[in-house]
């Protein structure tokens, strides 16, 4: 059972990896399946069925994948209104602008996607789960932000199967039709939720008890979140395997203590059979509480396993269980290995597992407790380094007691409360006001914890092979082999962890336009420095662009210092990450323009400041003095970059006048890259602009950042025909993804790099 498991696995991600949804992939699997099985008469039978399970996998994965895009939005009924019919499929997320919400589409007046994502904006009504609703919505395909080392947002919304994500429209009012039947436990959650809020609405922890009782983690900050994650606990921020496992644990404890009452032995039922029927369903309760997240299938799988063996008195090959639990998971969501959750919940019992292989008498109590933390933290390095970029350091140490803390008593006693609170609202509110006032205290030490300078090591992103190698390495060291074997696995490990990106020769520089959505982010490298041109867009709802996607690309690169951050202007599209950028990355200079408002030392741009790294020249062309006629935008500071290369030239968000004043003072010449003024405005990119930067006999790009779909519908038409018509290549960032080109004396003419080509997968925005 576990090779097969491995082996439907291994089918699954060879579709998952794959660009479009083909079944030309499965060619290769084909041939070789068909080569083994005419040679079945040399051959043992096990490459034969492994393989067969793999052509299965990869099979079912592509049935659910073509099943799943066929009810994505049409491109034709995108930006406009349509009037929709259904129910909230989940707990609605409260934020500051309105409510965030999964919407399951009964009826609609032209073929949409079954499971959608709403935002009701500003004066919404307080939504519940359940509730059916007639909308008129406006909806867009799914699409997220594409970048090297952020997250795919993309990936996440359709493995959750949400097909067009979208807003409530102004024309036409949102009608109630009361609650749909069925869905209990749906509503259930979304009442405790409820009762929690209004008994505890001001306790700090309030987001951890939702998210412990009922897996809701809206309510948890993004500060708190970084806190976690630094101190390597944001597994038990929510209903994790090790909570299931202990409430299964008191489950089976409480049932076998009816041993002795009349029913249990009318029925003949004995301890073990009490133990795991109890058990059983009390993981089964809890996992249905949490929205049956992966973790959470995982373990009651492997506890049904489990329990199931020693009801019928049967012996238990563990690895067999870990291989149905891997099964099943893939079969009930073909697209769980999109999930991280579902990497990090199989790796660790895998360590452990692999740790605990051929021993005769493991170790107990706190020294086995011990043992097992820290397989696991070792264990999961190549899972975090792969899926973060990161290393929690403290982690193990903070583990040491945040596991059995939450576990045995937290998790436990918030579930009494959240008992109490549907009996009795002020007995369970005394209750999770004291939970919550325990909490705080747990958190003032992880926030200390997670300050600390040495809490976190980010690591660059390393190739394939060395990631392969990293988890072979750490396959050798988690077993209970000899030291002398364990340390070559150690050794295995170091070239992935001591990895570093190549940089740009001497004289060279490379340019990376990242998409940031209705925003600017430019990161220009040299040999030895880096600048960062503007920081990207602030949120609505909170959060901003640049730990989104600015400081995890700067991360994946290998990059913890800039030599200079120049913000162009201020507005907020430009300058909104710029607190997120000054807290977390170490930076030796600011320029900025002269609307940009802050209490940091910085120095305001003038046209004709210059200096070279490495024999690249920086040169600043605008502005030349300030005036109070002068708006923000025409104060943006232009930055020219250049080598024997060529030349790049960032234009903040100048408008006309500014264009027409440097083009008439002679400061813009043939220019091979373009970031385009003002993301495509009509009131920039003039004909005097874009004829002064036309380059003769070589290519010319121009990159547009700009949202997808943003409602001032950037690039204009009329813009990019201007500047094609002169010969340039334009390139959006919401259709491209980040866009890099590297401008070097010896690698002419300049190519770009579009993310969205070099790392397409079926699934994504085309």
């Amino acid at each position: 059972m576990f090779r097969f498991a491995l082996a439907f696995l291994a089918g699954n991600l060879w579709l998952q990896c794959q660009p479009v949804l083909s079944l030309v992939y499965l060619l290769p699997l084909w041939l070789t399946f068909l080569s083994l099985r005419a040679a079945t008469c040399f051959r043992s039978w096990l490459p034969y069925s492994i393989l067969t399970a793999a052509l299965v996998g990869f099979v079912y994965a592509f049935v659910s994948a073509q099943v799943r895009l066929e009810q994505d939005l049409v491109t034709t009924f995108e930006g406009h209104d349509l009037r929709v019919f259904g129910y909230i499929s989940d707990i609605p997320v409260h934020e500051s602008y309105g409510q965030r919400f999964m919407f399951n589409i009964e009826h609609s007046e032209v073929p949409l996607p079954k499971t959608i994502e709403l935002t009701w904006y500003d004066d919404a009504p307080q939504l519940s789960a359940a509730q059916r609703w007639q909308f008129n919505v406006r909806l867009k395909r799914r699409h997220g932000f594409a970048n090297p080392g952020g997250a795919d947002y993309e990936s996440q919304l359709f493995r959750r199967g949400i097909g067009a994500t979208g807003y409530i429209s102004t024309k036409g009012e949102g009608r109630q039709y009361g609650n749909v039947r069925g869905l209990w436990v749906l509503k259930l959650r979304q009442r405790l939720v409820d009762k929690i809020t209004a008994t505890i609405p001001h306790a700090s922890m309030q987001g951890v008890i939702r998210g412990l009782s009922v897996g809701d983690q809206q309510a948890i900050s993004a500060e708190a979140w970084q806190v976690f994650a630094r101190t390597g606990i944001s597994h038990l921020m929510a209903i994790s395997g090790f909570h299931v496992g202990m409430v299964a644990v008191i489950g089976a404890w409480l049932g076998a203590g009816l041993i002795y009452i009349p029913i249990a032995q009318r029925l003949r039922l004995t301890r073990q059979d009490l133990k795991a029927l109890f058990g059983l369903s009390a993981a089964l309760g809890y996992s249905l509480l949490a929205g049956m997240s992966i973790p959470t299938q995982r373990t009651l799988i492997m506890l049904a396993v489990y329990y199931g063996a020693g009801y019928l008195r049967r012996e238990v090959n563990v690895w067999n269980s870990y291989g149905l639990a891997l099964l099943l998971v893939l079969i009930v969501d073909p697209f769980a290995p999109l999930s991280v959750g579902m990497w990090l919940s199989f790796g660790a019992v895998a360590a452990i597992l692999i740790n605990q292989q051929g021993r005769i008498s493991p170790a107990s109590g706190w020294r086995g407790f011990l043992s097992i933390q820290g397989i696991v933290s070792l264990g999961l390095v190549p899972l975090l380094v792969c899926s973060f970029g990161a290393l929690s350091l403290i982690s193990p140490l903070v583990n040491l007691f945040a596991i059995p803390l939450f576990t045995a008593v937290i998790v436990p006693l918030v579930l009494l409360a959240c008992a109490v609170l549907v009996i009795n609202e002020a007995w369970g509110g005394a209750c999770l006001e004291w939970i919550s006032q325990g909490l705080s205290w747990v958190y003032v030490f992880l926030e200390k914890a997670a300050h600390l300078p040495w809490a976190s090591l980010y690591l660059p992103s390393a190739p394939l092979l060395l990631v392969i190698l990293m988890m072979l390495g750490t396959c050798i060291a988690v077993t209970p082999w000899p030291w002398s074997w364990r340390w070559l696995g150690v050794l295995f490990c170091m070239p992935a962890l001591f990895w570093r990106v190549d940089v740009p020769d001497i004289g060279d520089y490379e340019l990376t336009v990242l998409d940031v959505g209705q925003g600017l982010a430019v990161l220009i490298r040299t040999y030895d420095h880096v600048l960062l041109y503007d920081t990207g867009p602030a949120f609505q709802g909170g959060g901003d662009a640049a730990r989104l996607t600015v400081l995890p690309y700067l991360r994946a690169i290998g990059v913890d210092k800039l030599d200079m951050v120049l913000l162009s202007h201020g507005d907020a599209d430009h300058v909104g990450g710029m607190q997120s950028i000054l807290a977390e990355m170490n930076v030796a200079a600011v320029l900025a323009g002269p609307s940009v408002k802050s209490a940091v030392n910085m120095r305001q741009c003038r046209q004709g400041d210059r200096w070279i790294w490495e024999g690249v020249e920086f040169l600043i062309l605008h502005p030349e003095a300030i005036t109070q006629e002068e708006s923000d935008n025409n104060l943006s500071c232009v930055l020219q970059v250049s080598n024997a290369g060529g030349k790049a030239l960032l234009l903040g968000d100048v408008e006309q006048a500014a264009e027409r004043g440097m083009v008439e003072r002679g400061l813009i010449s043939a220019t091979e890259i373009i970031v385009a003024a003002h993301h495509g405005s009509r009131s920039s990119s003039t004909p005097e602009l874009v004829n002064a930067t036309s380059v003769i006999g070589r290519r010319q790009w121009v990159i547009f950042s700009a949202g997808y779909r943003n409602r001032w519908g950037f690039p204009k038409a009329e813009v990019l025909g201007r500047w094609q018509e002169a010969g340039a290549i334009p390139l959006e960032t919401s259709r491209a993804g980040a866009v890099s080109l590297l401008v070097s004396p010896k690698n002419t003419p300049v190519e770009p790099i579009l993310w969205r080509d070099s790392h397409q997968r079926y699934w994504h925005l085309r």
